[in-house]
């Protein structure tokens, strides 16, 4: 049972672990590995979190190991992809010291939206502006669209200058104060997810990993909405 209560922390240093991990096979283009082991990133992401709750082993150290993780591998990382895209898929229309700056103030965007969410006293059954493993999962859906060439014209080939709307999209949407359903949602919030997932899960085996890329894009679209109508 005292082993029990170290697997949530386990789980976050694998979460952190296979970042560190990505950010090294991206580094190499190993396209890949590099989603497979982002992949075991957002599962444990999802996982100690849970854990934590259901062994009643919360703790301040949990909580900050989690977001020194996710500021890793849902911060570093996804502003590396985004600089690989403009690198390796654009035109060249636009400097590399460009791609970089933009790609990197996702990170810093991301540090500052996990650091504000360990001191919210806001209630959790929803978050407050794009949850950084969604923004993450979304640049990883965008690239692999292009290294699979299934873009449907949404890449930076064709498009340069989404590696700059991308990354402020971004940057905006991890600080604004975007009621977005989650899995510990009400009733409402919960329906709203569930079908806003299962219509991404039909769309990404029809037209492959681009269908990611646009749910997220919805995803804050209903956020916007819900401003206004307040259906969850």
């Amino acid at each position: 049972m005292k082993l029990l209560r170290h697997l949530p922390n386990t789980l976050t240093l694998c979460n952190l672990l296979f970042g560190v991990l990505a950010i090294m096979a991206l580094v190499n283009e190993m396209i890949t590995m590099m989603m497979v082991l982002m992949a075991g990133s957002l599962i444990a992401d999802a996982l100690d979190g849970a854990l934590a709750r259901k062994l009643g082993v919360d703790s301040a150290l949990g909580l900050q190991l989690d977001s020194l993780a996710d500021i890793v591998t849902f911060g570093v990382l996804p502003a590396m992809m985004l600089y690989y895209i403009g690198v390796h898929f654009g035109d060249g229309s636009i400097h590399h010291y460009v791609l970089g700056g933009f790609a990197a103030l996702t990170s810093v965007s991301a540090g500052l939206r996990l650091g504000r969410f360990n001191i919210d006293v806001r209630p959790k059954d929803y978050f407050w502006g794009l949850a950084t493993p969604a923004g993450g999962l979304m640049v990883a859906a965008w690239l692999w669209a292009q290294h699979t060439g299934i873009d449907y014209g949404l890449g930076v080939s064709s498009l340069p200058w989404l590696n700059i709307i991308v990354p402020i999209f971004l940057v905006i949407f991890y600080q604004a104060a975007l009621k977005l359903p989650g899995l510990k949602s009400p009733k409402a919030g919960m329906i709203t997810l569930i079908v806003l997932v299962l219509v991404i899960l039909i769309g990404t085996i029809l037209h492959g990993a681009i269908a990611i890329f646009l749910g997220v894009i919805v995803y804050i679209g209903l956020g916007l909405v819900n401003l206004v109508v307040k259906w969850y």
